[in-house]
């Protein structure tokens, strides 16, 4: 093996041999050289830091596809994409995104309701900044995340939140939710039936537990303005041939002095039927809790006593995806929910509540280059609700519709970076 000496010892030692090697000379003439090989020395080191002082000032490359802040081991990346979406509707607008649970009934049509709905915007557009750096404790990540999805386009927060080993603490996914029976949509929600606002604020703590198995145990922010925060817990199992995840959470939700325990159930599971086709099925169920189900009702209703019930809801969804090419997706997936009335809440406390909601999602993806995806979706969607009272709201009128149903087409095209 060659080793390799540094360029100042090297010279240095030149200098040395040609004085060591030199004719005789007297000492005024070695002290001279001695003089001259200190001079060099000094500015050597001179020039060994200012390099170094411009190593502290560059940028270079860092991990997970970033590059490192000058002068520290932290990587920094930025990331996220722009989204166009272009739909048809063939029912009034029910918004920028398939919003089911809001298909107008039979009877609320107007005049103009056969002309559809035509909508353009860019609100899933979405910025991500990233870093990781290493410690003796472990990795030490960070996220921000952000989309336009707020009032009137607002930038709003999606994800902020840091992680160091296994504890987070921060805005991020709610452990209840499944990351990996996910539906793959071109509409932005996606299934009723699936876990819906799923971005907490948290303190988390991951764990393993035995060969393939992952714990989870978090808190979150309490129901309803209840005292108490939501415990959470989670087990999930990943093999191969695909993942198995079950969650829960546990609360208590305080409306107008009263309480009522709040408690929610996700099971979910994905298949990998072969390299290219992914089988998945999510059941939850949410008994008190308000808005944890996309498409679910009130958490809660007063009884005709005058007492707080907690109110069930269940859903879910079912699903299919397949990778024609490297290229080329589809996807197919059904979503369902059912709310169901507490106990000695009367038909006008139901009045007009949504019942049970369905929606089918079919899609084409395509993408032509690695950071963009051209996607096209049918939906369709189908709401029906309880009973309705009539105009002066005080009896339920028979004659009133409580079912519907709505198309969308939608094309979406996502450019990332």
């Amino acid at each position: 093996m060659i080793r390799r000496i540094p360029f100042r010892t090297a010279l240095i030692g030149v200098s040395a041999a040609v004085l060591l090697g030199a004719a005789p000379a007297d000492a005024d003439e070695i002290d001279e050289l001695k003089a001259q090989i200190k001079a060099l020395q000094e500015r050597l080191s001179k020039i060994e830091a200012a390099q170094k002082e411009a190593e502290k000032k560059t940028v270079t490359a860092g991990e997970k596809g970033g590059w490192k802040l000058p002068g520290s081991d932290t990587s920094v990346s930025i990331s996220g994409y722009v989204k166009g979406d272009f739909f048809i509707d063939n029912r009034p607008a029910s918004g920028d995104t398939f919003n089911a649970p809001a298909i107008p009934l039979e009877d609320e049509k107007s005049a103009t309701d056969d002309d559809g709905n035509v909508g353009l915007h860019a609100r899933q557009s979405r910025l991500r900044f990233d870093t990781h750096t290493p410690t003796k404790m472990g990795a030490l990540n960070t996220r921000i995340e952000t989309d336009f999805y707020g009032d009137s386009n607002v930038l709003r927060l999606r994800q902020a939140y840091g992680s160091l080993g296994p504890v987070l603490a921060g805005q991020a996914w709610s452990i209840l939710g499944d990351d990996h029976a996910a539906a793959d949509t071109v509409d932005f929600d996606g299934p009723v039936g699936i876990i819906a606002t799923t971005r907490k604020p948290q303190l988390r703590l991951s764990f393993p537990v035995g060969k393939g198995f992952t714990g989870q145990a978090a808190i979150e922010p309490a129901v309803s303005g209840n005292e108490l925060p939501t415990f959470l817990g989670a087990l999930r199992y990943s093999e191969d041939w695909g993942t198995v995840n079950l969650t829960g959470a546990a609360g208590r939700a305080d409306v107008e002095g009263q309480n009522v325990t709040a408690n929610a159930l996700h099971v979910g599971a994905t298949l990998n039927a072969t390299d290219a086709t992914q089988l998945m099925a999510t059941y939850n169920v949410t008994n008190g809790f308000s808005g944890r189900i996309w498409g679910g009702g009130d958490g809660t209703a007063m009884n005709a006593a005058g007492n707080l019930e907690a109110q069930e809801t269940m859903g879910g969804f079912a699903g299919i995806a397949h990778r024609w090419s490297d290229t080329v997706r589809t996807g197919a997936y059904f979503g369902w929910v059912e709310n169901d009335t507490a106990d000695g809440v009367t038909a006008l406390a139901a009045a007009g509540t949504n019942k049970a909601l369905q929606t089918l999602h079919l899609n084409l993806m395509w993408s032509p280059v690695p950071q963009a995806t051209i996607g096209f979706e049918v939906m369709h969607g189908w709401r029906e609700t309880n009973p309705r009272a009539n105009d002066a709201k005080d009896a339920i009128d028979p004659m009133k519709a409580t079912k519907a149903e709505a198309t969308r087409f939608q094309l979406g095209l996502q450019y990332g970076f």
